[in-house]
């Protein structure tokens, strides 16, 4: 058997890091509730500007290393099979064996004063979303979403802007 030595944690890992002067502190308390109940559990669902058109029902998953829309949703917005480009590999974490997407397609995507250009994987599954918007997009937005506060928040050359969750959409997935 090894002995496991237990060796305390240096203070110096416990003080607040240092920030630029001028890097805005995105933060969320109980005021950011406006109504809802501590308790839910609702996911976070919002909508955005997607290309020329607001599409709402709109999963944030941080955990999602891809953005992915819908087939349903791609062609609401006009476009068809010919507009993709090949999807480098398949999807995983939908069903227990791989999901290959159709293609992808790279579009504007607006949220507040901000746009970035997101390169979505298009599939072709059933869905109560349109989208699903995950890690690669809130980084390249530097957003920090919070599920628990129903709200998206990232810094912009205005300040802090948000996104708040549609709680009707949110609702709707429960149905």
């Amino acid at each position: 058997m090894h002995a496991v030595e237990a060796h305390p944690i240096p203070q110096e890992q416990y003080t607040q890091t240092r920030r630029p002067s001028g890097v805005p502190t995105i933060t969320f308390s109980d005021y950011d509730l406006s109504g809802k109940p501590a308790s839910h559990i609702d996911p976070l669902v919002i909508r955005l500007r997607v290309n020329r058109f607001t599409i709402e029902h709109i999963l944030i998953d941080p955990w999602s290393t891809s953005e992915v829309m819908y087939y349903k949703t791609f062609v609401k917005l006009g476009f068809n099979e010919s507009d993709l480009y090949p999807a480098p590999h398949p999807l995983y974490g939908f069903n227990t064996n791989p999901e290959y997407p159709l293609g992808k397609i790279t579009l504007p995507v607006r949220a507040g004063s901000r746009t970035v250009e997101v390169e979505f994987l298009v599939v072709k599954l059933p869905s109560p979303y349109n989208a699903i918007m995950g890690r690669t997009w809130l980084h390249l937005m530097k957003a920090v979403p919070s599920t628990y506060h129903q709200l998206v928040r990232f810094p912009t050359g205005h300040g802090i802007e948000e996104i708040r969750g549609t709680p009707q959409s949110a609702q709707a997935e429960h149905l």
